[in-house]
């Protein structure tokens, strides 16, 4: 399908094809998953440490879901992690995000995600906590790619 935004802070609008066809509103200010990652290191940078955004990564044909963030303190570069890449030398935020249904009646979140956001917007470990079990991932190696000769 395809989903689009009438313009910043502005709504839009989402059509799948497949499964089944169906077509919905975005809400106003909603943001796809890179904008939202942009979104959190600015609000981190500025200090806040609270913040809900609805997001849209078309995982579902249910719309946009409400994602709710709990930004820590800001963690300095770990010297361990730096010795692996110097894209890992970077200063980061511990961030919570809470990840609620598109039906805005729902009082829990689907699942949670914690992770340590560097602010490159590489995240160095994360759990993803959908209540009965969880996933601990940890960025094991990473490489810059050449920069495109355009």
């Amino acid at each position: 399908g395809t989903a689009r935004l009438d313009g910043p802070g502005k709504g839009g609008a989402a059509d799948f094809e497949k499964p089944k066809a169906k077509s919905f509103k975005l809400p106003p200010g909603m943001l796809f998953p890179s904008a939202h990652t942009i979104f959190l290191i600015d609000k981190a940078r500025a200090g806040e440490n609270f913040i809900s955004k609805h997001i849209f990564d078309g995982a579902t044909v249910e719309g946009a879901v409400l994602v709710s963030a709990v930004i820590g303190a800001k963690v300095e570069p770990d010297a361990e992690a730096a010795k692996k890449s110097p894209l890992l030398n970077r200063p980061g935020w511990r961030v919570r995000l809470a990840f609620f249904p598109a039906d805005q009646k729902a009082d829990k979140p689907d699942y949670e995600l914690g992770m340590l956001l560097l602010d490159n917007g590489i995240s160095r470990d994360m759990v993803i906590d959908y209540g009965d079990y969880s996933i601990r991932a940890k960025l094991e190696d990473i490489e810059a790619l050449p920069k495109p000769h355009c």
